[in-house]
């Protein structure tokens, strides 16, 4: 019982009719099968992962990079949502050059 009352919970937002009703359904009934099997991470497990990928980068400013974006740090923006299909994060890190000599 206390199983079906979750998913009632899990599932109010997807009488919203702003939401496409099939994928919430959809999405709720994975994650309750997920939970069930204990492969439902915790949100922080997010952050670590999301950390782990910026490894694939070679050490040096393109990894400085992609941890400033995951971890917000610096002049991080972020835009978009979930909702919408993915957010984009940004940092704008100052690159200098070298003098142009005549």
């Amino acid at each position: 019982m206390l199983a079906a009352s979750a998913f009632a919970q899990a599932t109010v937002t997807c009488e919203d009719p702003r939401v496409d009703r099939t994928a919430c359904y959809r999405e709720a009934a994975a994650a309750q099968e997920a939970k069930r099997q204990g492969r439902l991470n915790s949100p922080g497990g997010y952050d670590e992962n999301a950390l782990k990928r910026c490894q694939s980068h070679p050490p040096g400013k393109a990894r400085t990079a992609c941890e400033k974006r995951v971890t917000g740090a610096g002049n991080t923006t972020v835009t978009g949502s979930v909702k919408g299909g993915g957010k984009m994060r940004r940092n704008e890190m100052p690159m200098h050059q070298e003098p142009q000599k005549n």
